[in-house]
């Protein structure tokens, strides 16, 4: 019943007419074959010499072809009959594609949700999990979920044929049609257990599915470590374990899904041949109709067990469904507070951090305890402190990523909380130390700070961050930068980085260990880009090298979340 719930709770989310056309294309295809089969009594009756007439049915078959104006004779059925085929077949073709349509958009939607979900979430929450399970869940979990509603699609229309047929059969015989029906019942709760291991198999699959992203993912990330330790025998041993336990799933639902098939294939023909048996010798049923039976029972015995493997399928997709749905429903619990008001926010007379607690639930003790500080307007701050200190979570507050525990972030007296954190964010850039690049051109990675700028406005970023070295390039703005920016060195990743961040004309510059990989003489160049950018916005320098403290208004010390020091360099090293 869960199965279904969640089917058809899929269903509800496609346009009502393209599923009322669906199910309607269904039901033509259905009764098409179930109609065509019935000629075949009245054709057999003729081609014995009996009237065609001569009961209920035949005679409502007779009185439709006569409106049809086709002749009862053998020509007459036969051209019925294919006219009825005819019809079965186009509208199954147009079944299939508005299905795959119907499919695809749903899968679409699904997967659309899913990563609007994550982007909404809250930083912290994202921050704990895994970036390959959720990378695992929109690449590979929702395409299993796509897999799975094809065959849920075609599983009922495989159910509404077997049903035309099923009525075909009643009309002919309800004694035979009524024995098929129970058999045919008899044999699906014999195989209830298979249901059961499909569900256990998607589980299972899903487990080994995520564990293969997130080895895949960290291989490829540590080729580079790997062959400088030598350990390449090692990384190929444990991403070959990861993938034989991926297979080994994938082989136990073929197993079980062949061993079903192998056990409807045997049971068929054992029923048919009960079926005439006791048609003939016990029922005695007109030759005719008892071959008709015979045809609609053995195009029925396949149809049933290709709706238990199309049943199989979904089950076994089911577990992909309810990942995402987990997904769904923890972003939902995360979920920050949005909104559309992207304008501008000055910061006319300072930042200021009154009491801010940050608690991390694998902690015991907390990353920020209590800070109170202030950041005045357009002035340059250093927060310094050893490695766990709580310099990158107090930068994780300053940008509105971070919603605190305890305290208040405040811009000019105005607390920054609810739909206020996202707008803060549009004035706020930040260029940490390890650089993210798109796998694209310089220009186009530079427009991710602003996507209107002009060409002038990109070469004006350039030069503020010393990255005039992109002009001399053979392709300029239009040069590659690789995959993460690994076509350039650490140095100039990091100015490319800055300049994306000062063509966004932020209110508030973080700068995270920003000039840690560049050499004296660009460093020296970004440090003067910084101190020219004094007195137009407010900047915050997290680092350790003594020129970017010296000429800093303030330099904060933290310690254990807490700050031990604060006052110009000078004074900081007094009291240090």
């Amino acid at each position: 019943m869960r199965a279904l719930q969640s089917f058809l709770r899929l269903l509800r989310e496609a346009p009502g007419s393209q599923t009322a056309i669906l199910f309607a294309s269904m039901v033509l295809a259905g009764l098409s074959q179930g109609v065509g089969i019935l000629l075949l009594v009245p054709l057999l009756q003729i081609l014995q010499g009996h009237d065609a007439g001569q009961n209920g049915l035949t005679q409502s078959l007779v009185q439709a072809l006569d409106v049809l104006r086709l002749p009862l004779s053998t020509g007459g059925l036969l051209l019925a009959f294919l006219l009825l085929v005819a019809l079965s077949s186009g509208v199954q073709y147009g079944r299939e594609n508005l299905g795959a349509k119907l499919q695809y958009r749903l899968v679409d939607r699904l997967r659309e949700r899913c990563f609007a979900a994550l982007l909404g979430a809250e930083w912290r929450w994202i921050a704990a999990g895994r970036q390959s399970d959720h990378a695992n869940l929109l690449l590979t979990d929702v395409s299993r979920v796509g897999v799975g509603l094809n065959y849920g699609l075609n599983l009922l229309a495989t159910l509404t044929t077997m049903l035309a047929y099923l009525l075909a059969a009643f009309a002919l015989s309800w004694a035979m049609a009524s024995l098929a029906a129970i058999s045919g019942t008899l044999v699906l709760l014999a195989l209830s257990g298979q249901r059961a291991e499909a569900v256990r198999l998607g589980q299972k699959l899903g487990v080994s599915s995520r564990a293969l992203q997130g080895n895949v993912q960290e291989s490829l990330a540590g080729i580079k470590l790997t062959k400088i330790l030598g350990n390449e025998r090692r990384h190929l041993a444990h991403f070959l374990e990861t993938t034989g336990r991926l297979r080994q799933e994938q082989l136990q639902f073929m197993t079980s899904t062949s061993q079903a098939r192998a056990l409807f294939q045997f049971g068929g023909a054992a029923l048919l041949a009960t079926y005439l048996y006791v048609g003939l010798g016990v029922w005695h049923t007109p030759v005719p109709e008892l071959l008709t039976l015979v045809l609609v029972f053995a195009r029925l015995i396949p149809m049933f067990s290709q709706a238990q493997q199309q049943y199989h399928q979904w089950l076994h997709a089911l577990p992909a469904l309810q990942e995402t749905d987990r997904l769904l429903a923890e972003c939902a619990l995360a979920a920050e507070p949005q909104s559309r008001d992207h304008a501008p926010w000055p910061i006319r007379t300072g930042i200021q951090l009154e009491g801010v607690t940050i608690r991390y639930p694998d902690r015991d003790s907390c990353a920020l305890a209590g800070v109170s500080v202030h950041f005045p307007a357009r002035t340059t701050t250093a927060i310094i402190g050893a490695s766990g200190a709580g310099k990158s979570t107090l930068a994780d507050v300053l940008m509105g990523l971070l919603k605190p525990d305890e305290g208040e972030l405040r811009i000019d007296g105005v607390a920054v909380s609810g739909t206020a954190r996202m707008r803060w964010r549009h004035s706020v850039a930040y260029v940490p130390q390890e650089v993210f690049l798109f796998n694209d051109s310089v220009r186009n990675n530079l427009l991710w700070g602003q996507a209107d700028a002009l060409e002038a406005d990109l070469i004006l970023a350039l030069q503020r961050a010393a990255a005039e070295f992109v002009l001399f390039l053979p392709q300029g703005l239009e040069t590659q930068v690789g995959d993460g920016g690994v076509r350039l060195s650490g140095g100039e990743r990091q100015r490319l980085a800055l300049a994306r961040a000062l063509l966004k004309n932020p209110a508030l510059l973080i700068l995270d260990e920003a000039t840690s990989a560049l050499d004296t003489e660009n460093e020296a160049k970004v440090r003067s880009a910084i101190e020219h950018l004094h007195g137009d916005l407010t900047v915050v320098l997290i680092g350790h090298r003594l020129p970017t403290l010296e000429h800093a208004d303030q330099v904060l010390v933290l310690e254990a979340g807490r700050i031990s020091a604060q006052g110009s360099w000078a004074e900081v090293r007094r009291k240090t």
